[in-house]
């Protein structure tokens, strides 16, 4: 994620309260930080971190060579922040600073596919140091110009020195202009040999379905940002697609130069940086991929518009509708879903009657799996809490009663998340975290008693776990490099075993009442719901559709529900058992090996470089660092240069109200100072 993507207003921020956003550099001045040394960077953390900040060490020397090679630009040091203090995941770069901070949790975002975290996270976020620093007009130095208006009350106050100012305009004139397709784009881009990322299923999902349904964003729209969670991942994805269109036709080089381009003084658009390389404006290359997508893409999908099983879609408010689960009576569901919000962290949990259809909300702010207890009119959920040791954002569980619309906290400060009640209603099975690895933990249904169940310390990732439908053991997904694969283990820790588990990204898994395992998977290049046999280790698909189906839920007699991916997010899908048409096994979407895109071109330097170990890597294993306690690590002085014109003394001659001045900042590291 690139921080100060408006860098008018972020700069505002430094000049004139002295820290960005809080969420991303505030200090925790109760936490013991260390640091370790690499070959070209440094690493600060806090000690419950360690591990992460050892691997974050061994990646971020690993692709210091390639990239920088990539733009022929070599930063300064870079000094690495890992905090794993809250739950929460992200990477901030902040390019003037020569600092990028990096949250420990992984990413588990629907909007997104399943890649190992770090090596994700670390060549993303320096792709973006280096991109953008070989784009800068002058250099990290001088940031942006300031041109400056105060004015004053007529009537003097004796109290004030300088009078009483009644206009104050500051107006910057920013050294870089790139926009944030381009940015975003090329950081998801990295190395396409590294593979840490990649075209992977939900990205082609998400540009399909726009596609499809002719609400591709324009060219100006891929330049800015949205105001919501699904229009910023469409810029992520749509930059991502272009960036990888630019590249296999024109060649990779040509990253570079348009990079280089954009640092041209008299260059103030990246249409011009474009003219430059390419020889062709923003619109025309945009016009060019897009019309080559579109006609790509309804080829690719005949064949599965015309053996559609998808369903009826029961909530059309919201890009969020995730998790349905059925009432034990079977006459309504409830659900997670962020309706009018305009982000998936703003969602809750409603209830939905099938026969009526009216929805009512229960429980706000909520966004984790849900699970009902047998017997009882109550369901369990996770959700944020910050009465925890040291008032951190960690999940815990809850239990709200419909009966008396009131809801009990049941977990203190053990991160438990995305939870299910077990058939007999005394146990509850939910995931946890720490120093960015994921484990499944079990407790009593009064929160009581935890236990760990997995014992992961690799920055392995689980999903979702489900009870089996006696009871016995226990279903959750699993990751560590791409995609996922499909677990159980027993409700005691033993007998752990994988059940499904490919060369597909299979996810979501529930059991029946007869012991199916439903599920999700992309076997076929868009994730629909399976039926899998335990005996036989068959598979049956169950729907077929040309967005995506994910989240599978279902009732005593084969209905089922699903989120299901559409032009316009997520919506709830009901499939009934009734009638239900077969979905034809021989019709199916073309396989991502041969993505909407021109054969890539072999250019570039990589040669030079061992891929076969980036991409084979090994994390267990780390180098023996020396860790010191952390002292003070300045970032160099940043000039801010203004011209003011200050009308203080309405007397004086124009020349003399104009001020030329100078601000100069430089933080630590931690932003103690």
């Amino acid at each position: 994620m690139l921080r100060i993507n408006n860098i008018y207003f972020a700069l505002f921020l430094v000049l004139f309260t002295g820290t960005s956003v809080a969420q991303f550099n505030e200090y925790e001045p109760e936490y013991e930080w260390r640091t370790i040394k690499g070959e070209h960077i440094y690493v600060h953390f806090h000690s419950e971190a360690e591990r992460t900040a050892k691997v974050v060490a061994k990646i971020a020397d690993e692709v210091w060579g390639p990239i920088t090679s990539l733009y022929e630009y070599e930063p300064d040091p870079v000094h690495y922040v890992i905090k794993d203090i809250d739950d929460y995941s992200n990477g901030a770069t902040f390019f003037f600073d020569n600092k990028i901070e990096i949250w420990a949790s992984a990413l588990d975002f629907d909007l997104r596919g399943t890649h190992n975290w770090l090596r994700n996270v670390i060549s993303h976020e320096f792709t973006h140091m280096v991109q953008i620093q070989s784009s800068m007009k002058i250099g990290r130095s001088v940031p942006a110009f300031y041109l400056q208006f105060l004015n004053y009350e007529d009537r003097r106050r004796p109290d004030i020195l300088y009078g009483f100012p009644n206009v104050i305009v500051s107006y910057p004139l920013a050294t870089i202009n790139i926009p944030a397709w381009f940015a975003e784009g090329t950081a998801q881009y990295m190395r396409k040999e590294f593979n840490y990322d990649n075209w992977d299923t939900h990205r082609d999902m998400i540009l399909r379905s726009y596609a499809l349904d002719g609400n591709m964003l324009t060219w100006n729209e891929m330049g800015v940002f949205s105001k919501t969670s699904l229009g910023n991942e469409s810029v992520y994805n749509s930059g991502f697609a272009l960036t990888r269109y630019i590249a296999s036709k024109y060649g990779e080089n040509k990253l570079r130069e348009i990079s280089h381009k954009l640092g041209k003084l008299t260059n103030f658009t990246i249409d011009a940086a474009f003219e430059d390389v390419l020889g062709k404006d923003g619109n025309e290359i945009y016009d060019e991929w897009s019309s080559f997508l579109k006609k790509d893409y309804s080829e690719r999908i005949k064949d599965v518009k015309s053996n559609l099983v998808e369903g009826e879609i029961l909530t059309e408010t919201g890009f969020g509708n995730f998790n349905p689960v059925f009432s034990p009576d079977k006459s309504k569901m409830i659900y997670i879903s962020n309706k009018n919000a305009d982000y998936f962290g703003l969602s809750g949990i409603y209830v939905y009657n099938f026969d009526t259809k009216e929805e009512e909300m229960l429980v706000n702010g909520v966004r984790s799996t849900l699970s009902f207890i047998p017997g009882e009119n109550k369901i369990v959920y996770a959700k944020l809490s910050e009465d925890n040791p040291r008032w951190n954002t960690i999940h815990d569980l809850y239990i709200y009663d419909l009966d008396e619309d009131e809801d009990t906290r049941i977990t203190f400060g053990i991160r438990a998340d995305n939870p299910d009640v077990s058939p007999d209603g005394k146990k509850i099975v939910f995931l946890f975290q720490k120093d960015g690895t994921s484990n499944i933990g079990i407790v009593d249904i009064d929160g009581s008693n935890f236990k760990e169940l997995t014992h992961y310390q690799n920055g392995e990732q689980v999903y979702n776990p489900k009870f089996s439908n006696d009871g016995s053991f226990i279903l959750f997904g699993f990751s560590i490099r791409h995609g996922r694969d499909i677990a159980k283990i027993n409700p005691d820790g033993t007998g752990l075993e994988f059940i499904v588990n490919s060369g597909a990204d299979e996810r979501n898994p529930v059991m029946d009442k007869n012991g199916s395992v439903y599920y999700s998977s992309d076997e076929t290049g868009i994730f629909n719901i399976y039926k899998f046999d335990l005996a036989t280790k068959k598979a049956e698909r169950i729907t077929n559709v040309t967005g995506g189906a994910f989240i599978p839920c279902v009732n005593d007699i084969g209905d089922i529900l699903y989120a299901g991916y559409t032009s316009s997010g997520y919506k709830i899908f009901y499939l009934k058992a009734e009638g239900r048409k077969k979905v034809n096994p021989a019709k199916k979407y073309v396989w991502l090996d041969n993505p909407p895109l021109d054969p890539d071109k072999v250019n570039g330097d990589m040669d030079k470089f061992d891929v076969e170990r980036l991409r084979n890597f090994n994390d267990d294993i780390t180098p023996d660092y020396k860790v010191t306690d952390y002292s003070g690590f300045f970032t160099r002085m940043t000039f801010f240069p203004f011209i003011r014109y200050d009308n203080y003394n309405i007397s004086n001659s124009g020349l003399d109200k104009i001020k030329p001045g100078v601000y100069v900042t430089s933080n630590d590291m931690l932003n103690r100072y």
